[in-house]
């Protein structure tokens, strides 16, 4: 096909592969759910709302589909596009026509879908910035295990050989094959997919909460979804933790006051998704570091109420309805539990050092993370999440929540693990001490990170 407008060597390319919204071709899950009429025309909705977003960014727009022509509704939206088949055979060989039809003609190349209506625009800004900084691939997560996104300078010969596509560990084979090529990986904030009645449910929320913007989705959900609002959401920053994060996902999962469990992972090599996943949780890779874990995992949440749990923290089994009855007093813009510090087998006599921590829940003004910190989303987005940086950020939030309104301590105490107090006492008990008066008198959260060394 010729292409409607030129290309722009000086310009990025953002490719949006996609299938004609045709009824029986697109969507067939949720046809097998609303039939499919009604999925050919959530597709068209999902492809003019993700056009409008992406024709906004400064890079060339190329739509690279399954057919000659985009047909019906949709060809408005894709005017002045360039436009280009996917060729032939199966997705890996066709992402790989694409890509080297694409890619020498600009200086970086991003592909994505369009079943992501609503993606916040600032997700795809931080990928081309961070192509157009150096990086040399960029993944964006998806939690169904996929990919949303993928951006490119070079593609190697193979890229796509062997993926195991629609897979729970696509994403994560995406990810191997391009560090096995050489590739060094940057991985931005993390996404849904619309695939299943569920994920129309969660955008519904999503949309009926002012949280995202797509229009002609918004339009074409309404005969079709009647979503019950998400009351709270439970979010678990993990990285390493295959031996905890399963019992915790469950824990969190059976609750009956907690409408979604997200996991946000920062890279784990061991099993810390697969067990995530088959505890029940949703389960994304994000960018790595807890701050940027849990602000990712809050944006993904439909929920009104967030509570954040690390992954070695055992909550009470009625941990949401505490939560909900402290945020139902308006007075209250958050809060924490008071924390009980487990030895987990140290020899006793460390009973006293460990427990410091444990007073400290119950007397200071300004919780931290590990005493499972608990916000409405109003309040928390009002402050601006979690700063991004490297430590400290749990106590940074709480001081900015605490000038908004109070922070109440909950009881039955959250359990936290003592390992690291056990495997280093003095050192430990010294952080634990020291450091939050130290980044309240000014010293920097770089600085008491690298003295820190374990950040997770």
């Amino acid at each position: 096909m010729a292409a409607v407008s030129g290309g722009g060597a000086d310009r990025g390319a953002v490719v949006l592969v996609v299938k004609p919204p045709r009824a029986g071709e697109v969507k067939t899950r949720l046809g097998a759910a609303f039939g499919d009429d009604a999925a050919a025309a959530l597709a068209a909705a999902f492809l003019a709302d993700t056009l409008a977003t992406v024709r906004t960014l400064d890079a060339e727009v190329v739509v690279a589909t399954t057919a000659d022509a985009l047909p019906g509704p949709i060809a408005p939206e894709a005017a002045g596009l360039r436009h280009m088949s996917q060729g032939d055979g199966d997705l890996g060989a066709r992402l790989a026509s694409i890509v080297q039809r694409t890619i020498a003609d600009h200086p970086w190349i991003l592909l994505i879908g369009a079943d992501s209506p609503g993606m916040p625009r600032e997700n795809y800004c931080s990928a081309i910035r961070a192509l157009e900084g150096g990086a040399e691939a960029v993944l964006g997560h998806a939690l169904d295990g996929g990919f949303w996104l993928l951006g490119l300078r070079r593609a190697p010969a193979g890229l796509f050989d062997g993926i195991p596509w629609s897979a729970p560990a696509t994403g994560a084979a995406m990810a191997a094959r391009l560090r096995a090529l050489g590739l060094a990986v940057t991985t931005v904030a993390p996404w849904f997919d619309v695939d299943e009645p569920r994920d129309l449910a969660h955008l519904h929320q999503l949309i009926a909460a002012g949280r995202v913007e797509a229009p002609r989705t918004a339009e074409a959900l309404w005969p079709v979804a009647r979503p019950r609002p998400a009351r709270l959401a439970a979010v678990v920053p993990a990285l390493e933790e295959e031996a905890r994060v399963g019992a915790l996902a469950r824990r969190l999962v059976a609750d009956p006051a907690i409408d979604e469990v997200i996991v946000v992972d920062g890279g784990s090599a061991d099993g810390t998704v697969a067990a995530a996943r088959e505890a029940g949780a949703a389960v994304v890779v994000g960018p790595r570091g807890r701050a940027r874990q849990m602000n990712a995992g809050a944006a993904l949440a439909a929920a009104d109420a967030l509570v954040f749990v690390h992954a070695d923290v055992t909550p009470p089994s009625d941990l949401g309805a505490r939560v909900l009855d402290a945020l139902s007093d308006r007075r209250n813009v958050g809060g924490a539990f008071v924390t009980w510090t487990s030895l987990e087998g140290a020899p006793s006599w460390l009973g006293p050092l460990v427990h410091l921590a444990d007073v400290r829940s119950r007397v200071t003004r300004l919780p931290y993370g590990d005493q499972a910190m608990f916000a409405r989303r109003r309040d928390f987005e009002a402050v601006g999440g979690f700063p991004d940086q490297p430590l400290m950020e749990d106590l940074e939030l709480s001081l900015r929540l605490s000038r908004r309104g109070r922070l109440p301590r909950l009881r039955p105490p959250v359990e936290v693990s003592g390992r690291r107090l056990a495997a280093a006492p003095l050192r430990t008990t010294l952080i634990w001490n020291t450091f939050p008066t130290l980044y309240r008198r000014g010293v920097p959260p770089a600085l008491l990170a690298r003295l820190y060394r374990a950040v997770r």
